[in-house]
C-alpha cells in the first residue's frame, strides 16, 4: 500500500507542473474521474432509463445557444494559444514547454486549461442526445471520443503546458468553431441553407480527419533524439488519436461511401 501511495504521490503530484496545483480540475485525477464516472452513469443508466416511456425532447433554444457558447468559447481558446506563442517564439520544430512563471507561458498554460474545460461542457452534448432520442448520435465513437479528449487534454495541462503540446490545442479549437458553425446554421438555417449545408456535411468528418493527421506529423518529432520533449503522454496520445482516427474513417466509409457506391449501382440499374 505504502507503494501506491508513493506512486500516485509521484506521477500525480512531484511529475506534475506545480503551476497548475491549485487550479480548478487540476489537483488530483479525482476530480476528472469523477466527472467522467458521472457521465458515463448519465448517458448510459440515468438518462435512457429517464427517456424510455417519454417523446423526445427538441431542446432547439439550448442547442443554438450551446453551439454560440461553443463557438466563442474554441474562437477565445484558439485566439489565445495563438497568441501566447506561435505568433511571437513558437517555431514549428521541437518546441519545449516552458514550465517558469513568464506571463506569457502562464498565459499559455491557461488557455490550454481553458481546453479542459471546454470539454468538460461537450458532456451535454451526449445528454442532449439522449434526450432527443438520436441513439445513432451517442455512438460508441461519440463518447468515447468526448471522455478520451478529455483525459488527453487534461494531462496534457498536468505536465506539458506548452511547447509541442499547444499546437494540438490550438488546431483543435480552431476544427471546432468550425464544427459548432455548421451545426449552429444547419439547425437555424433556411431549408436553403440546410439543403446547401447537407452536401457538405461530410466534409466535416474529412475534416476531422485532416486534423488528427496533421496532428500527429507535428507531435511525433518528440521522438527524435534531437528533441528533448517530454514523451510521457506521447504514449497515451499516439494510440489515442489514431484509434479515433481509424473510427472516423470508418465512420466516413460506412456513411458516405458505400452510399456513393449504393448511388451508383442505382443509377446504372
Amino acid at each position: 500500500m505504502d507503494t501506491v501511495r508513493r506512486v500516485y504521490h509521484v506521477v500525480f503530484y512531484e511529475r506534475a507542473d506545480p503551476r497548475v496545483k491549485d487550479w480548478f480540475l487540476m489537483t488530483s485525477p479525482v476530480p476528472i474521474t469523477s466527472l467522467i464516472v458521472t457521465y458515463l452513469m448519465f448517458v448510459k443508466l440515468v438518462l435512457p432509463v429517464y427517456m424510455r416511456h417519454r417523446k423526445p425532447y427538441q431542446l432547439r433554444t439550448i442547442i443554438k445557444w450551446y453551439n454560440v457558447l461553443q463557438i466563442l468559447a474554441n474562437a477565445v481558446v484558439s485566439w489565445g494559444v495563438l497568441t501566447s506563442g506561435w505568433t511571437t517564439h513558437y517555431h514549428f520544430g521541437c518546441m519545449l514547454p516552458d514550465y517558469s512563471m513568464d506571463p506569457l507561458a502562464v498565459r499559455m498554460l491557461s488557455y490550454m486549461w481553458g481546453l479542459v474545460v471546454i470539454k468538460v461542457v461537450e458532456f451535454v452534448e451526449t445528454a442532449f442526445f439522449v434526450l432527443r432520442k438520436r441513439d445513432r448520435q451517442a455512438s460508441f465513437l461519440h463518447v468515447y471520443h468526448h471522455v478520451t479528449t478529455l483525459i488527453i487534454t487534461w494531462a496534457g495541462v498536468k505536465y506539458v503546458g506548452g511547447g509541442i503540446t499547444s499546437f494540438s490545442v490550438m488546431l483543435n479549437a480552431a476544427i471546432h468553431v468550425l464544427m459548432y458553425t455548421y451545426y449552429l446554421f444547419s439547425a437555424e438555417g433556411s431549408p436553403g441553407v440546410k439543403a446547401f449545408l447537407n452536401k457538405y456535411k461530410k466534409w466535416l468528418t474529412v475534416v476531422q480527419m485532416v486534423q488528427f493527421t496533421t496532428m500527429l506529423i507535428y507531435s511525433s518529432q518528440v521522438f527524435l533524439p534531437s528533441c528533448n520533449a517530454p514523451t510521457g503522454i506521447t504514449y497515451l496520445y499516439f494510440p489515442n488519436v489514431i484509434f479515433i482516427y481509424y473510427m472516423f474513417y470508418d465512420f466516413y466509409k460506412k456513411n458516405y461511401l458505400k452510399k456513393n457506391e449504393q448511388n451508383g449501382v442505382q443509377k446504372i440499374k
